[in-house]
């Protein structure tokens, strides 16, 4: 009886396909027949498709809990208040993950039959799906292609680039910044993909919510936005772009975690043609928020300082200028390291010998004694501006090299 039934589920279902039905129709087709809610979810847990009137709608994303005590294919789907127990099964093809099919509130007797069904009416379901996949990647072909070559600089026709643009909706018209999100320790031979994919789905399901058309590429451990600037001041682009940042951040934290996402911005530019030079210097910020852990994830990389200019910077250049300026101090304060983090704190100080004195829990006479002592060393003159700027710039070249080589 319920080979039978299952047959007759799959050739409905197969109907709606030869009719022209798409995703919609074969869940409402399958929803009927099962006598139950049904939700077709992305490999990130976000809606597709849903016969609930309220809650898991589509575009929402819920999270998939386990049960306690735990049922074999059973889970529990929460999004926000609402929750429902869901008989679930993989949608995929070739080893690749196409998503997900729930069939809600079960009940406690009829576990065989509905698995059955279900596995029956995967089938009919995964050949839309892989045909909706198949849709989205010919178009992203062509839309990545567009965008790596916008990216890389390699067009440089202002009026060509804003025609093409047109295509996908993006006004290129219009200045532009780039924002880089990147996901920290990425493997590739890994299923890591498919947590970019689902940063991917967050960035633009906020961007949706705001009402915006946006440029969104997803490229290996990071997904690239563009945003484009209205007319308004800086200041208040740079707090609207940190609130869209951090609720990526806030969502990214819930769906992704224990894993870190990390964020570079880019500067703003008029001219399409100009677009590379935000993405590469959003690149190089995202890179600089790992190094520099003080930064906090999110880097602008208008508000980097020398940093910038070190990153790129020669590397043995780099390290011979630093011993040049501080390797005899640090041969004589091998033992206590206290004279080389005195004169860090110092410079970090502003030069105040108040402040530095109680960052170091030191009397003022020991704080000058020591700083006596540090240019006695270096031959140098502390009170000398250029001397200060030769140390600042020696002490961020220490700590860039050695977070580099931690990495």
């Amino acid at each position: 009886m319920m080979v039978e039934e299952s047959l007759q589920l799959q050739n409905e279902l197969l109907n709606k396909l030869v009719q022209g039905g798409g995703l919609k129709e074969l869940v409402d087709s399958a929803a009927h027949f099962v006598q139950r809610e049904v939700v077709i979810a992305n490999t990130s847990n976000r809606v597709l498709e849903s016969t609930f009137s309220e809650g898991f709608s589509q575009g929402e994303f819920f999270a998939v809990l386990p049960l306690q005590p735990p049922v074999p294919g059973r889970v529990q789907l929460q999004a926000g208040e609402k929750k429902a127990e869901a008989l679930v099964v993989e949608l995929s093809h070739d080893a690749k993950r196409l998503g997900f099919l729930f069939i809600c509130d079960p009940g406690a007797d009829e576990d065989n039959r509905l698995k059955v069904l279900i596995h029956q009416a995967r089938n009919v379901f995964v050949l839309e799906l892989q045909k909706k996949a198949e849709l989205l990647e010919n178009s992203r072909n062509y839309q990545d292609a567009f965008l790596f070559d916008l990216l890389y600089g390699n067009i440089e026709d202002n009026a060509d680039i804003i025609a093409r643009g047109k295509l996908w909706g993006w006004d290129l018209s219009l200045p532009h910044v780039v924002t880089a999100f990147e996901l920290e320790d990425y493997e590739s031979y890994s299923q890591d993909h498919y947590l970019v994919t689902t940063l991917h789905d967050i960035i633009q399901s906020v961007a949706q919510s705001l009402d915006k058309t946006v440029i969104l590429m997803e490229k290996n451990e990071e997904v690239v936005l563009a945003l484009p600037v209205e007319a308004r001041k800086r200041r208040d682009f740079k707090a609207y772009l940190n609130m869209i940042i951090n609720q990526v951040l806030a969502q990214a934290e819930e769906r992704l975690a224990p894993r870190v996402i990390r964020v570079g911005v880019g500067r703003r530019y008029e001219q399409p043609s100009e677009l590379f030079r935000s993405y590469q210097e959003a690149k190089v910020a995202v890179k600089l928020s790992a190094l520099l852990k003080d930064k906090g994830p999110i880097v602008y990389f208008r508000e980097l300082g020398v940093e910038r200019i070190l990153y790129s910077h020669d590397k043995q250049e780099l390290l011979e200028f630093y011993r040049e300026i501080l390797a005899k101090l640090e041969a004589q304060d091998k033992q206590k390291n206290e004279l080389i983090e005195t004169l860090e704190n110092y410079l970090v100080y502003h030069c105040d010998l108040k402040a530095t004195a109680d960052a170091l829990f030191l009397h003022p006479n020991s704080l000058r004694y020591r700083l006596k002592r540090i240019e006695e060393i270096l031959d140098l003159d502390l009170e000398d501006f250029d001397t200060r700027v030769s140390l600042v710039i020696a002490f961020k070249i220490k700590h860039l090299i050695h977070s580099k080589e931690r990495l």
